[in-house]
C-alpha cells in the first residue's frame, strides 16, 4: 500500500472521530449555535478529495464488494431524492453531498486497503487521541473539561464527552481485533486497550462504557466457541449467563440505571421520545427530510426543546431518528443494511477470515447498543458508522476473494466439470 494511502485512511478515521475538532477550538473559540469556520471548510474538503482520490485507486477492486457499494448508494440516494419533501431542502442537499462523500470514501478505503491495516490504524489513531486527551487534561484543564450547569465532562481534544466515548468504543472494537491477529506485541496492544478504557471512563458516557464492555465480554466468549470441544462447551455456558442478565436488564432499566448512580430518564431524553413519536405519525412513510428536523426554524423541533426546556439536537435513539428524517422507506433500508453487514460477519466467521467476521459483528452490535440513545448511521463521517460499515464491505471483499480462490482450484483439479454458484462462498 502506498504512503498516501495510509495517511489518507488515517486522515479519514481522525476526521470521522471528531478529533480535529480540538484545533477548531482553541483557535476560533466555541459559543452556542457557531458556524463553519476556514478550518472546518479546508478538512472537509481535503476529506472530499481524500475520499474520491482513494475511490479512484481502488476502481479495479470495485467488483469484490460491488452488492455493497451499490446498496450504499442506494441509500445515499433515497437521501439526496428526500429534497423532494424535505421541510428545509437546502440543508437536505448539503448533508445528503456529504453522505455521498463519505459513502465513496468508506468505498475507496475498503478496495484499496488490507482490513487488518485498516483496523490498526484505527486502534492507533484512538490511541494517539486518547493519549492527546490526557496531555490536553493536564495542560489546559479548563479545555480538557466542559462545564455543565449541573456537572463537569471529560471531554479531551473532543466536542463533548459523547462523541470522546464512541470514539474510544470504536477504537477498543479496533485494538481487540489487533489482539486476535497478532502474536507479537501483544502487552503493547493491551496497554492500548487499557488506556483507551480509562478515558472512556472518565467521559463518564455510559452507552459507550456499556458498548466496550459488552464487546470485551462477546470477543472472550466467541474464541471459545469457534475453537469446539471443550471450549465450546464452556462458551456457551459463559453467554447462557450473559443473556438472561442482558434481559433482566432490558426488562428493569430503570432499576438497573438507578443502581448504577444513572439517571432512569438517560439524561432527560426519554422525555423527548413521546414528543418525537408523535412527531413521526405526521410524516410516517417518508420523514421529514434527510437532516431537516432539527434545523432551521422548524416549530415542531422548537416545540419539543421548549417542552423539555433544553435544546434538543437529535430524538437521542437510533430508530426514532431514521424514522423522524428518512420514514418508514429509509429505516427499511437502514435496517436491512444492518441485518446484511451481520449476515456477512457470521459467514467471514467461518472462513478463514474469522477475525474480520468478529469484529464486524462487534461492530454491529455497537451500532445496536449506542442506538438506544443517540441517532446512529445518519451522521456522515461518524466513527461507528464508518466502522460498520467498511469492516463490512471488507468482509464482503474477503467472501468474493475466497470464492474466486476456490474456483480456481476446483478447475484445476477438474478442468472439465463447472462449479456451480450455489457451492462457492461469495458475498451476498
Amino acid at each position: 500500500m502506498l504512503k498516501w494511502q495510509r495517511l489518507s485512511v488515517a486522515f479519514l478515521l481522525v476526521q470521522g472521530n471528531q478529533a480535529f475538532g480540538i484545533v477548531d477550538r482553541l483557535v476560533y473559540g466555541e459559543w452556542e449555535g457557531k458556524p463553519g469556520d476556514k478550518l472546518t471548510q479546508s478538512l472537509n474538503l481535503l476529506a472530499i478529495v481524500l475520499s474520491f482520490a482513494l475511490l479512484a485507486r481502488g476502481l479495479r477492486r470495485i467488483r469484490t464488494i460491488r452488492r455493497g457499494a451499490i446498496f450504499l448508494l442506494i441509500i445515499t440516494g433515497f437521501l439526496a431524492c428526500s429534497f423532494a419533501w424535505s421541510i428545509n431542502p437546502q440543508t437536505t442537499v448539503r448533508e445528503s453531498f456529504l453522505d455521498l462523500v463519505a459513502t465513496v470514501g468508506w468505498i475507496g478505503i475498503a478496495t484499496t486497503i488490507d482490513p487488518d491495516e485498516y483496523l490498526k490504524l484505527a486502534a492507533r489513531m484512538t490511541f494517539l487521541a486518547a493519549v492527546a486527551s490526557l496531555m490536553l487534561l493536564v495542560v489546559s484543564p479548563s479545555s480538557a473539561i466542559a462545564v455543565g450547569q449541573d456537572s463537569m465532562d471529560f471531554r479531551g481534544i473532543f466536542s463533548q464527552k459523547n462523541v470522546l466515548g464512541e470514539a474510544m468504543a470504536i477504537g477498543a472494537i479496533a485494538q481487540l481485533h489487533c489482539l486476535s491477529i497478532r502474536k507479537k506485541g501483544r502487552v503493547f496492544e493491551g496497554f492500548c486497550l487499557a488506556l483507551t478504557m480509562v478515558v472512556a471512563l472518565m467521559s463518564k458516557s455510559a452507552t459507550s462504557c456499556l458498548v466496550i464492555f459488552v464487546c470485551c465480554v462477546a470477543h472472550i466468549v466467541i474464541a471459545p466457541i469457534r475453537r469446539g470441544g471443550a471450549a465450546r462447551v464452556l462458551g456457551v455456558a459463559v453467554l447462557a449467563c450473559i443473556i438472561p442478565a442482558v434481559v433482566v436488564g432490558a426488562a428493569f432499566p430503570d432499576s438497573i440505571l438507578e443502581l448504577l448512580g444513572k439517571d432512569p430518564t438517560l439524561t432527560g431524553r426519554t422525555e423527548i421520545w413521546a414528543y418525537v413519536i408523535n412527531d413521526i405519525s405526521m410524516k410516517p412513510l417518508l420523514g421529514w427530510g434527510y437532516e431537516a428536523f432539527w434545523g432551521g426554524n422548524n416549530p415542531a423541533a422548537i416545540e419539543i426543546s421548549d417542552a423539555v426546556h433544553w435544546t434538543v439536537p437529535q430524538a437521542h435513539n437510533g430508530l426514532l431518528e431514521m424514522l423522524l428524517q428518512v420514514g418508514f422507506v429509509g429505516s427499511v433500508l437502514y435496517l436491512a443494511l444492518l441485518v446484511r453487514m451481520i449476515w456477512l460477519s457470521i459467514r467471514c466467521m467461518r472462513s478463514y477470515w474469522a477475525p474480520l467476521g468478529v469484529t464486524t459483528l462487534l461492530g454491529c452490535v455497537a451500532v445496536i447498543l449506542t442506538g438506544v440513545s443517540e441517532a446512529v448511521l445518519l451522521a456522515p463521517f461518524e466513527a461507528s458508522t464508518g466502522l460498520f460499515v467498511v469492516t463490512g464491505l471488507f468482509c464482503e471483499r474477503a467472501l468474493h476473494t475466497a470464492g474466486r480462490r476456490q474456483r480456481r482450484l476446483y478447475s484445476a483439479i477438474h478442468p472439465n466439470e463447472i462449479l456451480q454458484p450455489a457451492q462457492v462462498e461469495s458475498g451476498l
